[in-house]
């Protein structure tokens, strides 16, 4: 793709992931997973400290990667905690210009995800450099079920989707939420962001408000739902490709997990949410198709060479 052209600026772009002791092993995998891809090398990576011990603090520095604690960035955040120090991850990932003042854009990962090759790193870039919002939107071929909903009395059906129920929960007034039911999560497991973009002030305004009543943990996805789809701020959605999450497909010729449906383009950005088990034991395997749609059993971990 000509658009492709001259994208990747390593000295003005930084990819950020985080987590506590708990991710370590995933951390370390997000990271060799960068450095053995075609000029992984010269990719800035920094990891926020949600809970990592000194020794492993200490091995990603010797592996040039920054890490940085960053805080509690919201006095209630930190009241409502409860000894779970890993939830600042979820407030500082809205905070990363100002952690972050040096780079022009701002790649987040989540750290129980890894990369199979750049083309996400190049799209979110080519999305950020135009001060949009780069997101992967979970409304996609993929999905069997768009809207989560419940059926009352009298045939009614009330509507259950993500944001829309953290809005009420959150306490937000009548005409937001209202204004989020059947709109699609825009994931925030992956996501970029100019570093002059007017979204990060937008976000922590609407996190601000959430923290309020609302949970830590999903503070952050909504509050760049809320930018988005109430103060109607730019962004674009990107290739399932960039933060997939299933349903998993593995080519075995070219050692690759792609995309489930044709064309069956290379997975990028390989995320296990919602694989417990597996981000505990990298033993553990799922069920998943190989190209003639036969059932095989494949660990979506890490596998290259460190």
């Amino acid at each position: 793709m000509t658009l492709f052209k001259n994208i990747i600026m390593p000295k003005n772009l930084l990819l950020v992931s985080g987590g506590d002791t708990k991710y370590f092993n995933l951390l370390s995998e997000l990271l060799y997973s960068v450095r053995n891809l075609p000029g992984g090398d010269k990719i800035n990576l920094a990891f926020l400290d949600g809970g990592l011990k000194a020794n492993e603090v200490d091995f990603f520095k010797k592996k040039n990667v920054t890490v940085v604690d960053p805080g509690w960035r919201h006095p209630i955040a930190e009241k409502k905690c409860r000894g779970r120090d890993f939830l600042k991850i979820n407030i500082a990932k809205l905070h990363l210009d100002k952690i972050f003042p040096e780079y022009k854009i701002i790649i987040w990962i989540d750290g129980d995800a890894w990369l199979q090759n750049t083309s996400a790193i190049k799209l979110f870039e080519l999305v950020a450099l135009k001060k949009k919002l780069a997101i992967v939107s979970q409304a996609s071929r993929l999905q069997e079920n768009h809207i989560a909903f419940k059926n009352s009395f009298f045939n009614f059906v009330k509507l259950r989707n993500i944001l829309y129920k953290n809005a009420v929960r959150s306490g937000l007034n009548r005409s937001i939420c209202l204004n989020l039911q059947g709109r699609p999560t825009l994931n925030a497991g992956a996501y970029a962001l100019h570093q002059s973009s007017a979204h990060w002030e937008n976000f922590r305004y609407w996190q601000d408000i959430i923290l309020n009543k609302g949970r830590l943990f999903t503070s952050d996805q909504l509050a760049m739902g809320l930018a988005i789809y109430q103060d109607n701020l730019s962004y674009e959605a990107l290739p399932d490709i960039c933060n997939y999450m299933g349903p998993w497909r593995w080519c075995q010729k070219r050692k690759l997990f792609v995309d489930y449906f044709a064309p069956y383009d290379p997975i990028s950005v390989v995320h296990l949410a919602g694989h417990d088990n597996m981000r505990a034991d990298p033993a553990t395997k799922i069920t998943v198709m190989d190209m003639n749609d036969a059932s095989i059993e494949k660990s979506l971990r890490f596998k290259g060479k460190y």
